[in-house]
């Protein structure tokens, strides 16, 4: 069987005429502290309006009544199964889903039989107070592993873009209770549920698992991805920006946010790879470099868990360890040259400033990635600046053009020209990033255009 990817969880028969007709699927009736009557009277309406509407009506607890009232289909608790009629379930046909919290509730779930698995709270919860802590998603990509083709529910502490993460993990149905519930905008909430659940409801193929492409990455699958229209030629590396590895995840596989990359490496060197590399991943946004545009169609990105410029502390050891082992064997797989490993901020530099100058390009290139050359300190004595014009200016335009920059050749030291060297020196000449081209930024400009197409060794 299959679930909808959106498994919304209301406290009242009273939420249906108001959220469902926006789309919603797959509802449980979670009814609490009524008595028999009310109980009852809001199962039959609910039971009616979901038969109506082509709504999969899950009954929370109540299974004696649900099989009274012609319901198909109920979740009970741990505490439920001690009381529970199996039997009596499954001669009348109903299905059952099972909460489950730790080993020995799984192995307990799986003795009866159930029609699915719920694994929570996989973050932190508001709705109640949970004597197990929050599973995380190791726990749940393990469960899906045991689970196979039983569908895998998670509940606890989602929101729309955390629900895209518990999805790209293996769950099959995400569920919310309070962040709809308690949204002050319950139906523009739900509206944003169905929109961030959409890939896996509607382009299953896009959100499915695959093989890495790297022996040492694990799979995340984001459906933020798309069909080449070249063949890869370039690596480009960027920093996430965001506070924690887990924040950028949630960007990155969130369909509402429209952006991914092939892999995410974690602090602690861990990979992971979000989008296979034959296919296309939107990483690089508006881009240029050597005459061509849309790098996405020919690039792979390297997206590295990092907080960026509000906090520029060093990159970890182990991380740019991992870096340097993908890289390498990315650009030998693909026949990458070193000149076409580029910083996210090469190919975008009016808009983009990562990984940055404390990016180690020279730990990189010592270990065959990229180039990187030793020049002279910064000299500020004699350099160009804003308002210079004349052949040097040309020259140097010219220069930074023919290594792969966009910039017009115009005679004139204008505010692109400064964007330009920045992002120049940003990469291959991080000492100071000033946008003026002093002697070393222009030594090491003239170093680099000397330097041979060849491609990275693994």
């Amino acid at each position: 069987m299959t679930l909808d990817p959106f498994y919304l969880i209301i406290d009242h028969s009273q939420w249906l005429p108001r959220l469902a007709p926006l789309g919603v699927k797959l509802v449980q009736l979670r009814i609490k502290d009524r008595s028999e009557q009310d109980i009852r009277t809001q199962i039959s309406y609910a039971r009616e309006f979901c038969h109506a509407n082509n709504i999969q009506l899950i009954i929370n607890d109540y299974w004696i009544q649900a099989i009274d009232l012609g319901c198909d289909f109920v979740h009970l608790g741990q505490s439920d199964l001690d009381s529970v009629d199996l039997n009596a379930l499954r001669k009348h046909g109903v299905r059952m889903g099972v909460s489950t919290h730790d080993e020995e509730e799984l192995e307990r779930a799986l003795s009866c039989s159930p029609d699915y698995v719920a694994l929570g709270p996989i973050w932190p919860t508001l709705l109640k107070k949970m004597k197990f802590a929050p599973q995380g998603l190791g726990r749940l990509k393990r469960w899906k592993q045991r689970l196979g083709s039983i569908p895998l529910v998670a509940i606890g502490g989602l929101a729309p873009a955390r629900a895209c993460l518990a999805l790209a993990a293996g769950a099959d149905s995400a569920c919310v209770v309070t962040d709809i519930l308690n949204n002050p905008d319950p139906q523009g909430r739900t509206k944003e549920w169905l929109s961030a659940t959409a890939p896996w409801r509607d382009t299953p193929e896009l959100c499915r698992n695959f093989p890495p492409d790297y022996i040492g990455a694990s799979v995340l699958p984001s459906p933020n991805h798309g069909v080449r229209s070249r063949s890869i030629s370039t690596l480009v590396i960027h920093y996430t920006g965001m506070p924690t590895t887990e924040n950028a995840l949630e960007l990155l596989c969130s369909p509402l946010a429209q952006v991914s990359a092939h892999y995410v490496i974690d602090e602690d060197g861990k990979i992971l790879q979000l989008v296979p590399e034959e296919r296309r991943a939107w990483h690089a946004g508006v881009s240029y470099w050597a005459g061509e545009t849309d790098l996405n169609a020919s690039s792979i990105g390297i997206e590295i868990a990092h907080p960026g410029h509000r906090d520029a502390r060093p990159f970890p050891t182990q991380q740019i360890e991992s870096v340097i082992n993908l890289s390498k064997d990315i650009c030998h797989r693909w026949n990458i040259s070193q000149r076409r490993v580029l910083a996210h901020s090469d190919i975008a530099p009016k808009r983009k400033i990562d990984p940055g100058e404390f990016f180690p390009w020279n730990i990189l290139a010592q270990a065959g990635v990229g180039y990187y050359v030793e020049v002279a300190p910064p000299d500020d004595k004699r350099s160009l600046g804003l308002g210079a014009q004349g052949s040097e200016v040309s020259a140097l335009q010219q220069k930074l053009a023919q290594f792969g920059y966009r910039i017009e050749i115009t005679g004139v030291y204008d505010e692109d020209t400064r964007v330009t060297v920045s992002a120049f020196q940003r990469h291959f000449r991080p000492a100071c990033v000033d946008g003026q081209a002093d002697l070393s930024t222009c030594e090491a400009l003239h170093q680099l255009l000397a330097c041979p197409e060849i491609s990275c060794q693994r």
